[in-house]
């Protein structure tokens, strides 16, 4: 394991290399910061101490950033900008060049405290118990939080009954610093990669009744390859995944996709399509009706999808074309498990994807009904930020994904089981 400390607490260090490397020189870079030269060298040798490595080559001609100094250099530009994004528009610097965040004094004067003070009152909602929680005392939490607000030129909170609560400038500024301590983190886990050790922590958003064998065949692929590698699964709604995508508390989502992405910070893949179908327990009475119409099914229990899902959508396309009125007092789950535990214990129906009930199906505990369902296939993708620049522990995960999915959408003889009505 490849260790080094956390790089949100070298943000002064990491600061001149992003210059030098954009500079050439630590004369260039000493003016770009409004620093001394000496201070700049300082920074640049305290930093390759820190990291055990070299991060330029230095000659005649200026100084060149080695692989090493590279991958760090554009880690931490990347961070240095989200901070940039916190700032007013009127001080927000209109420069596109490598070192437009230094006309940034969030990005060019925010430290480690700073990042640990903002996010842990964005928790607590109180001064007191986030300098319990950072072990320093409450003076210094409210002289840290004055020095982020002058910094931000904005209140980042305001007090209410229960306790502090963020503003909008306060949340965008908790939104910059998460991504920036994300940049910093991913960082570290590159520069691990560069030694060999394929590293860090994937924390991967599921949205219910659309991952089933496509994220459990890529996670287990990729944890054999890189044993070393921490994956977490965390599952949710579709807009409460988005927010902590956006947030950076997830690193990208895995399910069923929607036509169009509310904001072009966002992007998405396809991976494949996937078409539902009427599902049962398998001694439902109708399980064993050679020939089934929607006709059947009018005076069923149906347990039906989320509101505002593609299954959501898929469903009532179904019965529209089947001129079978929606249910008048739907039963709604948003959990598998709970769905095939409905399915198996009552002669509800559901439309599921047979993919996500496929050893289900095989073991003869539900059946596909046979009456068609015509409906505009959902995409089954990821979500992920539009800058999202992926380790390559998270690149091995992409991989992966793709990898599975197109073995989904080739696996015929997977496609004819699972649609064989069981009787």
């Amino acid at each position: 394991m490849y260790t080094v400390a956390p790089l949100v607490d070298l943000l002064k260090p990491l600061r001149a290399l992003c210059a030098v490397t954009a500079t050439g020189s630590t004369v260039a870079a000493a003016e770009a910061l409004h620093l001394s030269q000496s201070s700049v060298v300082r920074a640049i040798q305290s930093l390759e101490a820190d990291l055990a490595g070299t991060l330029f080559e230095r000659s005649a001609r200026g100084m060149q950033p080695t692989p090493m100094g590279q991958e760090l250099a554009l880690r931490a530009s990347r961070a240095l900008s989200h901070l940039a994004q916190a700032d007013a528009p009127a001080r927000r610097s209109a420069r596109n060049h490598a070192l437009a965040w230094t006309g940034s004094r969030l990005a060019a004067g925010v430290g480690a405290r700073h990042v640990g003070v903002l996010l842990s009152l964005a928790q607590t909602a109180s001064e007191t118990a986030s300098a319990a929680a950072l072990g320093i005392s409450q003076p210094a939490v409210h002289q840290t939080l004055a020095q982020l607000e002058h910094m931000a030129g904005a209140a980042l909170f305001v007090r209410a009954r229960k306790g502090l609560r963020l503003t909008e400038a306060g949340e965008a500024t908790q939104q910059a610093f998460k991504l920036a301590r994300a940049e910093l983190q991913q960082a570290s886990d590159a520069l691990a990669a560069q030694r060999g050790v394929v590293q860090g922590r994937l924390v991967i958003g599921t949205l219910p009744f659309s991952t089933g064998r496509l994220l459990s065949g890529a996670v287990d692929r990729v944890l054999q390859s890189h044993p070393g590698l921490a994956v977490t699964i965390v599952d949710g709604t579709y807009d409460a995944l988005l927010h902590q995508l956006r947030q950076a508390d997830i690193d990208f989502i895995v399910g069923a996709t929607r036509p169009a992405l509310a904001g072009a910070e966002l992007a998405q893949e396809t991976l494949f399509l996937d078409r539902l179908a009427v599902v049962a327990r398998a001694a439902h009475p109708l399980a064993a009706r050679s020939h089934l119409s929607w006709q059947d099914l009018r005076d069923c229990g149906w347990i039906m999808p989320m509101p505002n899902t593609p299954a959501q959508v898929a469903f009532e396309q179904a019965l529209k074309v089947a001129g079978i009125p929606i249910p008048a007092d739907p039963l709604r789950v948003n959990s598998a498990l709970m769905m095939q535990a409905l399915l198996a214990q009552s002669d509800r129906l559901a439309l599921m994807s047979p993919r996500q009930v496929q050893a289900e199906i095989r073991a003869g505990l539900l059946v596909q009904l046979g009456v068609p369902v015509r409906h505009e296939p959902r995409m089954i993708g990821l979500v992920r930020r539009a800058d999202y620049l992926p380790t390559p522990a998270a690149q091995s995960l992409l991989d992966a994904l793709r990898s599975v999915a197109r073995d989904i959408a080739d696996d015929a003889d997977a496609h004819i089981e699972i649609s064989k009505v069981h009787r």
